[in-house]
């Protein structure tokens, strides 16, 4: 195939995008799919920090290249493992676009969106700029910010990052095929989120493999965040009702996986 070209039919392998908010839990759920038999991680884009992640077709190409390498590998009895390569998993801050859909179609790839409580995210992504790193695909977060009141940081990614993050929902909510998972859900019980992005997916499975997933990635650091909600709960009245107000201009759109009811008030 030509680069660049969309390949004239699907690979037979198979790709799952984990199409993911920042700070929603994105590391374990993409560790987890990886570690079912025959998957692993790959990165199909060029770069990440401030760069919006789009998918590049050249790196998916090599993902799925790289697929059919270990297969024949697999097949000559080259290297020794139980399951035959089946395909891999990307994780990605990438929002939905008539693009990215144009390569979902053409590799037949598995689109997960994860998504979390916004006002939860407001206080897990300010823990993340200051204690962590400053890079994030939402907003520009200069060095000189780390230093800010937490009520000042909490303002800035109101204004400045959830924009990003209702962009990012809407044009997830609208795609046609996908499965939307929360972190909520995710937290309280992975193996059923498991099993039904693998349904979804039509990956197969069964209850011991999801199990053996999640035993081999527990108490290994992913990067977790602090796994409990409400914790939004410490943003002021009037943020609260900014992110209301931003979501009242899609009426048509369910924003309660998010945390904004049908009234347009926090849940």
């Amino acid at each position: 195939m030509t680069a660049g070209a969309l390949p004239a039919t699907p690979p037979k392998s198979r790709a799952v995008l984990v199409a993911c908010m920042p700070k929603s839990g994105s590391t374990f759920l993409s560790a987890a799919l990886s570690q079912l038999p025959g998957f692993r991680r790959e990165h199909i884009v060029p770069s990440y920090k401030r760069r919006e992640q789009e998918i590049g077709i050249n790196e998916l190409q090599r993902a799925f290249d790289a697929t059919q390498t270990l297969r024949k590998a697999f097949d000559a009895g080259l290297f020794k493992t139980e399951d035959r390569p089946r395909g891999f998993v990307a994780q990605n801050h990438i929002r939905h676009t008539a693009e990215t859909q144009a390569l979902i179609d053409a590799y037949a790839i598995v689109p997960v969106c994860l998504v979390r409580n916004i006002f939860d995210i407001v206080v897990s992504l300010r823990d993340h700029v200051t204690h962590s790193s400053v890079f994030t695909p939402t907003a520009y977060v200069d060095e000189t910010m780390v230093d800010w009141e937490p009520e000042r940081m909490y303002e800035f990614l109101v204004d400045m990052a959830v924009p990003w993050y209702i962009h990012f929902y809407v044009s997830w909510f609208k795609a046609e095929n996908r499965i939307m998972v929360t972190y909520e859900d995710l937290v309280a019980d992975p193996h059923a989120q498991l099993r039904e992005i693998l349904r979804f997916g039509k990956l197969g499975w069964n209850n011991e493999m999801i199990a053996q997933a999640l035993e081999d990635v527990a108490g290994v650091n992913m990067r977790k965040n602090v796994g409990k909600a409400g914790r939004g709960e410490v943003l002021a009245d009037d943020l609260k009702a900014r992110v209301a107000h931003f979501c009242s201009f899609y009426p048509d759109v369910d924003f309660r996986p998010i945390g904004i009811d049908q009234s347009g008030a926090a849940r």
